[in-house]
């Protein structure tokens, strides 16, 4: 049986294919990002958000010439932009668009390598494996994505700031679909993925809020129970245990933090108002003691 990562090597005349990321403190999953590409994948570019935690030394001694280039996230772009400006650097005729802690399997890469030489297509979606706590954890509603996130350069481009996405030129009709699945092992432990929800829940509440709705006291309850119940019922959480319940826990949790984080946002009162605000009580009070 012919080895898939040997088939995954690019021959003469074939297309050139780039891995393209985007990184901040990633030392504990950028070694393996970069091994398992070693060898059969033609070039990594990797947009970074100021990492401080050595992963950028380890790119520059790792023996593979990444390209990294700098760049801080703003809140406008937010991840499509970052993954735009890797997408524009990158010199390869494809691109497939990775976190660090994914992993594409042989079976995946091969397929890859055989599906980029079609000409009539310029993206193909892919179907990837999440991993919750450390395990394979095909629930939750984490097993219904399926995005077309290998492009060919110049027919795609990824919008909106957060969960952005991808669209290919052609639209469905010049996107195929491959058979392999990427894996995601996601955090290294439940306390980043808190950390992970924290820092993506005041961007999650400017898109609600860019959607004009107002949020009501209702919301705080309802949304997280709804997609709580959903993970776990529907989505079939309950069948991986306790990691399950930990999901749709996580999942309220998540939502809850999103909603709140809007409210505050739709009702905030400055600072400058607040010190203001203060200084008249305290004259008034001054005034009738006065």
């Amino acid at each position: 049986m012919a080895d898939p990562l040997a088939t995954a090597i690019r021959r003469e005349g074939e297309p050139t294919l780039a891995a393209v990321a985007i990184s901040r403190d990633e030392i504990v999953d950028i070694k393996g990002f970069v091994e398992h590409l070693r060898g059969w994948i033609d070039e990594i570019v990797i947009v970074d958000d100021g990492s401080t935690d050595g992963t950028l030394e380890y790119l520059a001694d790792c023996g593979f010439p990444v390209t990294v280039l700098h760049r801080r996230i703003e809140p406008e772009g937010g991840f499509a932009a970052q993954r735009n400006f890797g997408l524009d650097a990158a010199k390869s005729d494809w691109l497939v668009h990775m976190d660090i802690d994914e992993r594409i399997t042989p079976e995946l890469a091969a397929e890859m390598r055989t599906a980029i030489r079609d000409t009539g297509k310029n993206g193909f979606k892919y179907r990837r494996l999440n991993y919750f706590l450390h395990r394979p954890f095909a629930a939750g509603g984490w097993q219904h994505w399926n995005e077309p996130q290998l492009g060919r350069a110049g027919a795609h481009r990824f919008v909106r700031p957060i969960h952005e996405k991808v669209e290919v030129d052609g639209g469905d009709a010049a996107t195929g679909q491959l058979n392999a699945m990427m894996l995601h092992l996601n955090d290294d432990s439940f306390g980043e993925r808190l950390r992970k929800n924290a820092g993506y829940s005041e961007r999650t509440a400017r898109e609600i809020l860019a959607t004009g709705k107002r949020i009501r006291a209702w919301h705080l309850i309802v949304m997280p129970l709804k997609r709580a119940l959903s993970a776990y019922l529907w989505q079939g959480a309950w069948r991986e245990g306790v990691r399950g319940l930990i999901f749709a826990i996580y999942t309220f949790g998540g939502t809850f933090n999103w909603y709140a984080c809007a409210w505050d946002e739709q009702n905030r009162i400055g600072r400058a108002t607040l010190e203001a605000d203060l200084a008249k009580s305290w004259s008034n009070r001054d005034e009738r003691n006065g």
